[in-house]
């Protein structure tokens, strides 16, 4: 099992200058939701955005700490478009 932070913390280091959000979905700290706002996903398809997430995450996951991630990827500009 992991912590939200753990993951947020994990993420922000991996992807600098990320804004990170985790959501633990069902209380058992391996469900989670996470919304990532990045500049570093600028040019890049959802799919590609995706795979940067999860590779740095991938021994959690590996490990079963973490069982299920939704995720959601935005770059900045489509991250203020949606608060709007």
């Amino acid at each position: 099992m992991m912590a939200p932070d753990e993951i947020r913390s994990t993420l922000e280091q991996a992807l600098p200058g990320s804004q990170v959000e985790v959501t633990d979905l069902t209380g058992g700290l391996d469900h989670f939701q996470v919304v990532v706002v990045s500049p570093l996903f600028e040019g890049k398809a959802l799919i590609e955005r995706h795979r940067m997430v999860q590779s740095k995450l991938r021994a959690e996951v590996e490990d079963g700490r973490i069982h299920a991630l939704s995720l959601r990827t935005y770059t900045p500009e489509q991250w203020r478009k949606l608060l709007r």
